[in-house]
């Protein structure tokens, strides 16, 4: 396989910066989500990896070897698309071996390849067929099958789960994570999907308007956001958000209090909690929110309380199967103060207690 390295990597279409100085290593073997909401460059950044779109400045290497204006068919990267880019008129045997039969391979090694993906895949009794005669969770294995047949350094996944229904995102999930258990190979994948993030990547990188916001583990991203975008990004339902001031030894919301030791009393912070870590309390004096329940969502499993405690959204609670709370009562919401995040509330940069800014 191979390691990627984006260095400074810019794109400007125009007086339009899509792109921004992105540093990424992708080490090899390792599966890379490119996470992001629509219009954050996660896709541009893809395209200039495959050799799709030049890059305005900056430094693109594989194994070491820069890959500025190297054209894609010489970059030995295969790359999965979301419309799925399978031909019409051939069948699926033909699809799978179209990149080998354009390299000259001998035939037999062609039948013999397209045969042991085609197996590993679940294709074998769909090679006759054209892409007509498949469902849409077939036709993405076909697409996916051809780019393994290649054997490439490098696999690029451009929202390929997109245009399959949910069910069958899960199973392709499971089943893509098994693959690159399997081919340990380097892989990179872009998504607006932070389930998908967190349940196939090694690492993410969020992206927000053409830079990187965060790059790290998804658990390790998920727990310690490094600013209020990541923080409101990844998470459904996002982190709790609130403006709070800091007191002689804990922090006031507005509508409650949080013992916690660190800050100068008289700063302004941005306080961060998620919803599975806000619990209920009878004891109004140790809350650090309260506020008025306005709304529940039971989702089988669990319960969304939305809580209004005075601020521009509401707070979200993730309660139990059967939530202890009432629409229109009073609910008094406590946390441990070990699981509060702080922002900047200028910036939203993360900021630590008794760490200066």
């Amino acid at each position: 396989m191979a390691v990627v390295a984006l260095d400074n990597i810019c794109k400007s279409y125009g007086a339009y910066s899509a792109v921004r100085d992105v540093n990424i290593t992708v080490a090899d073997g390792e599966f890379m989500v490119l996470l992001g909401p629509s219009g954050c460059g996660k896709s541009t950044t893809l395209r200039m990896i495959a050799g799709l779109e030049s890059i305005t400045s900056g430094t693109l290497s594989i194994d070491d070897a820069c890959m500025n204006g190297v054209p894609a068919k010489n970059r030995d990267i295969a790359m999965v698309f979301q419309s799925y880019a399978l031909y019409p008129h051939m069948t699926v045997r033909n699809n799978l071996g179209f990149g080998l039969k354009r390299r000259q391979t001998d035939r037999a090694v062609v039948k013999r390849r397209v045969d042991e993906v085609a197996a590993s895949i679940g294709l074998t009794e769909y090679l006759d067929r054209k892409p007509h005669a498949l469902s849409g969770g077939q036709r993405q294995r076909v697409a996916l099958g051809r780019a393994i047949v290649r054997d490439p350094k490098v696999f690029l996944f451009d929202e390929p789960l997109s245009n399959l229904d949910a069910a069958l995102r899960v199973s392709t999930r499971a089943e893509l994570v098994r693959l690159h258990r399997d081919l340990s190979a380097t892989m990179i994948y872009v998504t607006h999907d932070q389930v998908e993030a967190m349940t196939m990547g090694d690492r993410v990188c969020i992206m927000s308007d053409g830079e990187v916001a965060q790059i790290g583990r998804p658990m390790d991203v998920y727990l310690n956001p490094a600013s209020t975008f990541v923080a409101g990004f990844l998470g459904n339902p996002p982190m709790n958000l609130m403006p709070a001031t800091t007191d002689e030894g804990g922090i006031q919301t507005g509508s409650g209090r949080l013992a916690h030791a660190g800050f100068a009393p008289g700063r302004k912070v941005t306080f961060g909690i998620r919803p599975e870590d806000l619990t209920s309390t009878d004891d109004a004096a140790q809350s650090v929110i309260s506020g008025r329940v306005i709304s529940l969502e039971p989702l089988g499993a669990e319960t969304l309380i939305h809580v209004d405690a005075g601020g521009d959204k509401p707070v979200i609670v993730r309660g139990g199967r059967i939530a202890a709370a009432e629409i229109d009562h009073t609910i008094h919401l406590s946390c441990d103060p070990a699981l509060a995040r702080f922002f900047d509330p200028q910036s939203g940069v993360a900021i630590q207690p008794g760490v200066s800014q």
